[in-house]
């Protein structure tokens, strides 16, 4: 069976799928910007932290284990 639409409704289905899509694309832009901004502080926090030698013993392995051999 063919349903005739008009153009104005097929104007108005379009003009609300575009309001949609606009939404949540909007959104999703958000989410993605607030998770780069998340991680780029936390990887300026960590850079800091290693700079500091009492949290770059604990943070980091190899620093503790730097001369020590692997054999008693």
């Amino acid at each position: 069976m063919w349903i005739d639409a008009s153009s104005e409704e097929v104007t108005l289905l379009t003009s609300q799928y575009n309001d949609r899509f606009r939404s949540i694309s909007k959104r999703v832009e958000k989410g993605i910007m607030i998770g780069i901004v998340v991680c780029a502080i936390v990887l300026t926090i960590g850079e800091v932290l290693i700079q500091y030698v009492p949290a770059r013993l604990v943070l980091i392995e190899t620093e503790r284990l730097e001369g020590v051999s692997r054999e008693p």
